[in-house]
């Protein structure tokens, strides 16, 4: 088989399986519910990037060395990552920003579409 012909193969190999009745499971129940929806202020607050030294750390046997160690590079390459941070912060807050506006825009376009039918009723 050539590799051109491998995905059509492929998927005529899943219909017939199917057609035999493999692949039954409920796919619904590996839905994930996503919780309740993170507020505006929160996703700013998100936004902002603040590296933490203290998560800087090793969980092995000799771990206090590699700590150090990985410690002493966060030092030497605090400017590089500190722009880099500043960089991806600066855009986060900015496409916020941008959310905000249109979670705005389209809230003011739901109650006028409400308004709008409310007074169609009334004719």
């Amino acid at each position: 088989m050539r590799p051109e012909e491998a995905v059509d193969h492929a998927r005529a190999e899943l219909a017939r399986r199917r057609a035999e009745g493999a692949y039954a499971e409920d796919m619904d129940a590996y839905r994930v519910v996503p919780a309740e929806r993170p507020s505006t202020e929160l996703l700013l607050e998100w936004a902002v990037i603040e590296p933490d030294l203290d998560l800087v750390v090793s969980t092995r046997r000799l771990g206090a060395p590699i700590s150090w160690l990985k410690r002493a590079l966060v030092h030497l390459l605090r400017q590089y990552t500190g722009q880099l941070a500043s960089q991806q912060t600066r855009l986060n807050v900015h496409l916020m920003g941008r959310v905000a506006e249109l979670d705005e825009r389209l809230a003011d376009l739901q109650h006028r579409v409400v308004d709008l039918e409310d007074e169609a009723r009334r004719r």
